[in-house]
């Protein structure tokens, strides 16, 4: 029962090597596809870096003066970035989730939102 009988035809193994041979080819795509969405995301959020050399002056006199802690600075500045973080790593998710062909449904999209998310924000701070 589980043993291919003798008369197919060559074509099906044929096309047996084939299925097998194109998921590592597509698996690699897009791994690669992944790799260079998320080194996109980084290159993205170099901005925050341009406007923390700008507040920089003024965070280092408001510290020397204990106008605040830097902790209360660093929580601040984390939650006013959220909101852009998820609008970002949304619009990003949406375009790229399903024109890469991933699966998983829902929950395999909102795992890829939360690790694009986990990237946007470390390449902010």
């Amino acid at each position: 029962m589980g043993i291919d009988p003798p008369y197919r035809s060559s074509n099906h193994h044929l096309e047996l090597a084939n299925r097998l041979m194109i998921p590592p080819r597509g698996a690699q795509g897009r791994l690669g596809c992944l790799a260079i969405s998320i080194s996109t995301g980084f290159f993205t959020c170099t901005t925050e870096t341009i406007e923390f050399i700008k507040e920089r002056f003024i965070f280092v006199r408001e510290t020397a003066y204990n106008a605040y802690r830097r902790s209360s600075y660093v929580l601040a500045r984390s939650f006013i970035s959220i909101p852009a973080l998820i609008v970002l790593s949304l619009s990003f998710c949406l375009i790229t989730f399903w024109a890469i062909g991933l699966s998983g449904g829902f929950s395999g999209f909102l795992f890829y939102f939360l690790a694009a998310c986990g990237t946007f924000w470390a390449g902010v701070k």
